[in-house]
């Protein structure tokens, strides 16, 4: 059965789902486009249908993807466009600005449709920065995506469903530690101390900004990679730093499941007089 009505997606008439797969196939066949997309109709079928749901045009998304570790993610300006149209607000994400240099924070504030209270999050630059260039030449642009993406994961998730930025999976900047092979015990394990509450800061501040068990996966996955490269590099993680992440990933991913039961008992106690006819 086509399960897929005809759809307007950025000026694209999509009618049904033999209709998406035919503009994936053309779409694949572009030299134009990204070259991860080309000649891979299934990935621009992911494309189109990402596209239809935020009322884009399937060729302006795909130019503004990229494959990170096996994912499909989506440009920092993208998904910030995307939240500005996806009717969710009444008006457009606000950002201010405080403090200076890795101090430096932005407040983000939006306006859910039909509410009358808006709704912030704050980011600080050094919980947020990676190592990617750009957050060195573009501070501020940078922390307006990456405020914008934390307000929609907390605020209104249903528009970052399975939706993922390139530089959530970058690599977190900090203090760089010295690992070149010493012949004193003692300096050796200082190191390894380092390293290990590098570790775990990091994970409580990339948990901190998940509002979904989604992103928590996501980071148990990567995580679970990173301990296997580490294992064969001849250098294992110790197990206090193992058991420390462990738990942290464990106590955030029961908290969003608590809250996400809980949202889904909300909805389902909605009285009927008051959804909308």
């Amino acid at each position: 059965m086509n399960a897929v009505t005809t759809t307007q997606a950025g000026g694209f008439a999509v009618e049904g789902m033999q209709g998406a797969m035919h503009l994936a196939k053309a779409m694949s066949s572009a030299k134009m486009v990204p070259t991860h997309l080309q000649g891979s109709p299934g990935d621009c079928l992911m494309v189109i249908e990402q596209a239809m749901r935020w009322q884009m045009s399937p060729f302006a998304v795909a130019q503004a993807t990229a494959v990170v570790r096996g994912k499909m993610c989506f440009e920092g300006k993208l998904v910030a466009a995307a939240i500005q149209t996806s009717g969710v607000l009444d008006g457009r994400l606000n950002y201010e600005f405080e403090g200076e240099g890795l101090g430096r924070k932005v407040v983000c504030t939006g306006l859910i449709r039909g509410e009358k209270k808006p709704r912030t999050v704050e980011v600080l630059l050094k919980d947020a920065k990676t190592d990617n260039q750009w957050w060195t030449k573009t501070p501020d642009q940078m922390l307006s995506y990456h405020s914008a993406r934390v307000w929609a994961r907390r605020h209104t998730p249903e528009v970052m469903l399975g939706v993922y930025a390139p530089e959530e999976f970058d690599t977190p900047s900090g203090p760089v530690v010295d690992v070149t092979p010493d012949a004193h015990p003692e300096q050796r394990h200082q190191i390894r101390e380092e390293r290990q509450v590098n570790h775990i800061e990091w994970f409580k501040s990339r948990l901190a900004n998940c509002s979904d068990t989604g992103c928590v996966l996501v980071l148990e996955s990567n995580w679970a990679k990173t301990q296997k490269k580490a294992a064969e590099a001849g250098k294992p993680i110790s197990e206090e730093t193992l058991e420390a992440v462990k738990d942290l990933i464990a106590d955030r991913y029961g908290e969003l499941v608590q809250q996400e039961q809980q949202q889904a008992e909300d909805n389902a106690a909605v009285d009927l007089e008051e959804m909308p006819a």
